[in-house]
């Protein structure tokens, strides 16, 4: 048998408001420093050195077929279960060469000094189909190794100015490379994987609108800068510590670094939206496409003290070695270090003082229940276990 202590509505509704109360406050102040990310398209280390850096940029992408009324492009499918997948560079493949020329052209272009000296292509689709449709998904990592990405080298408090040009590139020609287990594969088109490895099923999507749809070329970074540069977040770190640095001959080094991210929906900025297609097309049969795409999003952590803006309307940043004495350390959403941690420290005051007054409440209640005496004892309710409900039904008859 199980007894419970049995406290009125209204001390249990008092009590219930009060535990709410500071896990909400530190819900929204938390809530506002911390932000979820989305999944990096982006990320880049600018050191102030202005060695050679080696971005990341990652392109995705899925695209749904729906055939379960049947026809070509469920018999071309159904079933299909398979991953194109290779990696290779630009020092051992001449396509990836020409691709890495092509980069260059588009880097002259964006008016970038920068240029690309070598170009790693990760490339992988995995296709996988039922008798109802087939999912596809695309996944194209470009790591380049770039120099020249400095505009004005700066010392102590003078300002160095990197040119961030290079980030915002777009390919809208067809790439196609040349591949030891494919053969000449174009990768910058949804299509081209389609088309090398299931012919069968590019022969029914082509000339319709499906096709036409999925003529847009995967390799676009240029919606990285949906969001200018200096609308960026920024997050100052006095003691950040470069844990891959070795290879560059750091050892760890330490420096104080300035985190620009763009990709986060916000007040600033607005919801980032995308453009996904979820629509009906017609070729033998009727069938239905859908793609799935995510708001594109980058990280670029910079040495010193740093700041987005615009130069002659291109995209650069500009840092100093150490930290104004003079203005507040930017931080996430605009808001300095010192008003983040003023926050913190009022949600903590503000949640200490309702648990002591909500404590000293409850000892006050508990009190009052005690002063009553032996004419208003503590009530209790009892409750019983589901299963003795089956001896009490027993006993009653026999």
């Amino acid at each position: 048998m199980l007894r419970f202590i049995t406290l009125s509505q209204r001390n249990l509704s008092v009590t219930i408001k009060f535990i709410i109360a500071p896990v909400i406050m530190g819900l929204l102040v938390f809530g506002a420093i911390l932000p979820t990310w989305e999944t990096v398209d982006l990320t880049a280390y600018l050191p102030i050195e202005g060695i050679p850096i080696t971005p990341t940029f990652k392109f995705s992408k899925t695209v749904s077929f729906d055939y379960s009324n049947g026809g070509k492009l469920k018999d071309a499918l159904n079933g299909k279960s398979l991953t194109v997948a290779f990696t290779d560079d630009s020092d051992n493949n001449q396509s990836i060469k020409s691709f890495m020329e092509q980069m260059n052209t588009q880097l002259a272009n964006h008016k970038s000094l920068a240029t690309i000296t070598k170009l790693v292509v990760d490339y992988k689709t995995v296709i996988n189909g039922d008798d109802k449709g087939v999912s596809i998904d695309y996944l194209i990592t470009l790591t380049p190794t770039m120099t020249g990405y400095i505009l004005t080298k700066g010392s102590g408090t003078e300002n160095t100015i990197f040119d961030a040009a290079w980030v915002g590139f777009s390919i809208e020609n067809p790439i196609t490379i040349t591949t030891k287990q494919y053969g000449d594969l174009e990768i910058n088109f949804p299509l081209g994987v389609i088309q090398n490895q299931i012919p069968d099923a590019y022969n029914v999507l082509k000339g319709t609108k499906a096709e036409t749809d999925l003529n847009q070329p995967l390799i676009d970074a240029s919606t990285l800068f949906n969001q200018p540069i200096d609308k960026w977040d920024t997050l100052f770190d006095p003691s950040y510590v470069v844990k891959d640095s070795d290879a560059l001959g750091f050892s760890g080094k330490k420096v104080a670094v300035t985190t620009l991210a763009s990709g986060q929906s916000g007040i600033q900025v607005g919801s980032l939206k995308v453009k996904n297609i979820d629509e009906d097309f017609t070729a033998d049969a009727k069938y239905h496409l859908t793609t799935v795409e995510r708001a594109s999003s980058g990280t670029i952590n910079v040495d010193g003290h740093a700041l987005g803006y615009m130069v002659q309307d291109e995209p650069a940043i500009s840092t100093t070695a150490q930290a104004s004495t003079t203005t507040g350390t930017a931080t996430a959403g605009g808001l300095s270090t010192m008003t983040i941690y003023g926050m913190a420290g009022l949600a903590a005051a503000i949640a200490g003082g309702i648990f002591i007054w909500s404590n000293k409440k409850m000892k006050d209640s508990l009190k009052r229940v005690q002063d009553t005496g032996p004419s208003k004892p503590i009530e209790y309710e009892e409750r019983k276990h589901w299963a003795d409900r089956f001896d009490e039904d027993k006993k009653k008859s026999v």
